[in-house]
């Protein structure tokens, strides 16, 4: 009973009332019809006594509880495959809506679950068959740590077998009922395709570059298939490719050095009887034009400034860089920036050297080059070439430097190196000269540097750009000359990479530092060819291709001078079924994979079918217009398997190791008879309410009514 003190106050409020009402009907002359009323109020007072007093009846019992099974759905793309009047997903739900299921609800706590990449709790008529793996092994490993401690009795699992997680059957420590969804097939044939064949976006005439290609194969496990280019009728060269796994995408490059600029087509061939038709001839066209301005850069050390120099100068894309770093031992290796590859050698020959646009030395030793190799410096700087020369301890600060370049540099040497803080400031002559000019005028303060060369003047036909301020003393820090046919420039310090550093008052598209060395690249060696007089809009995607259901970005970078000039781009996206629909692109700032600071425009695009995509470009403005292309390669996800027939030798080991069984379509009746009875018992306290029925409110009111109609018929007030 409740022990709720109002409870009890109503109770004895009802006693007493009832007490008091009988002892009344005492004075009545009547005394059988007294008894009636009595009787009727006596009844009422007690039921409503009953009533709110509650009272309940406590009892023992053992529960007996519904075992659990985990019924698991396949939920990937692959069960949308099988016969087009049943695929595999409809069978799954025929079975999850048949009246074994049913029945199998009644004696067992059925959980449902989904079977993606992940284990989800599900309800059977939300899952959708879209997912991109399935991962059975992990998914049945996953739900037996999860639940197979309770009252689990075992797995239901629904799947054609089509497992992406790898590796033999888990051991569950109980059974897993297989539903077959589809019955077992030939298995697919093997089958190999090109995704994409990415050409180099700059292919310059007489430097190697090459092709890539991307590939997806199916039924080739564990065997190397050649993937040949060929050109007018003759096979260039050949890559093998090993595909480890079913559906794995692997690419491979190709090397190609056309000689001459102009417009070349290529040809990809698969070799091998599984190549689909596509694969077997996928031409291309490589555009290749003439050089535009080939640097060399020689770095002493593989130090800060030497990194970021490398970096500003791929800013330019018409210039095609060569660098190379000494090594402890005194051999040059190079970088690979560019169209050089490793295993190039440094060539310093005048003819080699008369190729050059610019050649740039940052603080090279003087004993790292022969005499024969500096005298083919200098002349190369007075036969119309453009050198700069990088400050440092090592060059300017040799007593040999004037042995190697003095008779060419604008100041005297040696020129020593000290280490400090030391101030930057503009002068008269920079503020107008190309290498700075107009952007650098709002620049009110650069940031110091921390080491410089003192050199004790310049030479006469010399212009100090920018200048040094240490002790309270001014020096010359950038200085300029023209040399014969050719042009030098110095630059007195190692730590120019400090201006990477925003300046106060920068407004330009770069840093400080792409800027100046892109203009100072541009004064040395100026485009005599007008490769940069007109800008273009260059349009790539963020990944050179992507699988299926990732959202791909393209982005939009103006490559020319100064901001771009235009404020939106037109864009439109054809998908692989020829359907167009626009692109938006949003003005965005990202950062390249070198972490450039990139201006321009962005946007995403679903990749809901596999194939190729192309986007479209258009800009225009008062007095120009550009456009521009791209193409992204869509693949589907090597995590999931489509296009097989389903795996039963899989599903069957599965049910086999578990100790559970395998069932075809319309053998649920023999899987009823597997299933457990409820034996686990379960002790509990059973309270059960005997005030709370229906019959005490009706006999309540009936003898309220009654009493009330008895005192009225018989004139009782």
């Amino acid at each position: 009973m409740t022990s709720n003190w109002i409870f009890w106050t109503l109770a004895a409020a009802v006693i007493g009332f009832s007490v008091w009402s009988l002892l009344g009907l005492r004075r009545d002359p009547e005394r059988h019809r007294a008894a009636w009323l009595a009787g009727l109020r006596g009844t009422a007072a007690i039921l409503l006594a009953w009533i709110v007093l509650q009272p309940q009846f406590r009892r023992q019992e053992a529960v007996a509880e519904r075992p659990i099974v985990g019924v698991l759905i396949d939920a990937s793309q692959s069960m949308n495959d099988g016969p087009s009047s049943t695929p595999r997903s409809a069978v799954a739900r025929e079975w999850l809506d048949s009246a074994a299921m049913r029945k199998a609800r009644e004696t067992c706590d059925l959980r449902y679950f989904s079977i993606t990449q992940n284990l989800a709790e599900s309800v059977p008529g939300d899952i959708g068959f879209n997912g991109t793996a399935s991962s059975i092994n992990l998914a049945l490993d996953e739900w037996v740590r999860r639940y197979g401690h309770q009252n689990a009795a075992g797995l239901v699992l629904l799947s054609d077998g089509l497992d992406t997680s790898g590796g033999p059957p888990v051991s569950l420590g109980l059974p897993c009922w297989v539903m077959e969804v589809e019955p077992p097939g030939p298995a697919i044939a093997a089958r190999v395709t090109i995704w994409q064949v990415e050409p180099p976006r700059h292919a310059i005439a007489g430097a190697e570059t090459s092709v890539r290609i991307v590939l997806q194969g199916w039924g080739v496990e564990g065997k190397d298939i050649p993937v040949e280019l060929w050109s007018e009728g003759r096979k260039l060269t050949e890559k093998r490719v090993h595909f480890n796994r079913r559906g794995e995408v692997c690419e491979a490059l190709l090397p190609i050095q056309p000689e001459r600029p102009g417009s070349y087509a290529f040809e990809v061939r698969v070799a091998n009887a599984a190549a689909d038709p596509a694969a077997k001839s996928q031409p291309f066209v490589i555009a290749v034009r003439q050089v535009g301005r080939s640097v060399l850069l020689l770095s002493n050390t593989l130090g800060f400034e030497g990194k970021f120099l490398r970096r500003a100068l791929t800013t330019d894309r018409n210039v095609r860089l060569d660098s190379f770093a000494r090594w402890q031992d005194g051999r040059w290796a190079s970088l690979g920036d560019g169209g050089s590859t490793p295993k190039d050698t440094l060539d310093l020959s005048p003819a080699a050297l008369a190729s050059r646009a610019a050649v740039i030395l940052a603080d090279v030793s003087p004993e790292a080059l022969n005499p024969a190799q500096w005298q083919a410096l200098a002349d190369y700087a007075g036969k119309g070439g453009g050198l700069a020369v990088l400050g440092g301890p090592n060059l300017l600060g040799s007593p040999l430097a004037a042995a190697t370049l003095g008779r060419v540099l604008p100041v005297p040497t040696p020129a020593p190196h000290r280490d400090g803080r030391f101030g930057v400031r503009l002068t008269d002559a920079g503020l107008r000269h190309p290498v700075f000019g107009p952007l650098f005028e709002a620049v009110k303060e650069f940031p110091a540097l921390q080491g410089a060369n003192s050199a004790t003047g310049v030479a006469s036909n010399a212009q100090v750009l920018m200048e040094t301020i240490a002790d309270g003393q001014a020096r010359p820090l950038v200085v300029v000359k023209q040399q014969g046919a050719g042009r030098v420039a110095v630059v007195l310090s190692d730590t120019l990479w400090r201006w990477r550093v925003a300046a106060p008052g920068w407004t330009g598209k770069l840093s400080v530092y792409d800027t100046f060395w892109g203009q100072l690249l541009d004064w040395l060696a100026p485009d005599q060819e007008g490769l940069q007089s007109s800008g273009r809009i260059e349009l790539t995607s963020e990944r050179p291709f992507y699988r299926q259901g990732d959202k791909a970005t393209v982005q939009a970078e103006w490559i020319g001078k100064g901001v771009a000039p235009f404020k939106s781009l037109e864009s439109t996206l054809k998908d692989p079924s020829g359907a167009t629909t626009p692109v938006q692109l949003q003005a965005a700032v990202w950062r390249n994979p070198e972490g450039r600071r990139i201006t321009g425009f962005r946007g995403e695009i679903l990749t809901s079918a596999t194939g190729v995509y192309e986007v479209d470009a258009h800009a225009a403005w008062n007095g120009g217009e550009a456009r521009a292309n791209t193409r992204i390669a869509v693949a589907a996800s090597p995590e999931e398997r489509r296009g097989e027939a389903p795996d039963a030798e899989f599903l069957r080991a599965i049910a086999k190791q578990s100790g559970g069984s395998y069932f075809a379509r319309g053998e649920g009746d023999r899987w009823l008879k597997l299933l457990p009875k409820a034996n686990h018992l379960t002790e509990r306290e059973v309270l059960t309410d005997i005030w709370n029925h229906p019959l005490a409110a009706i006999i309540l009111l009936a003898c309220l009514c009654t009493e009330w109609w008895l005192r009225r018929s018989t004139g009782l007030a």
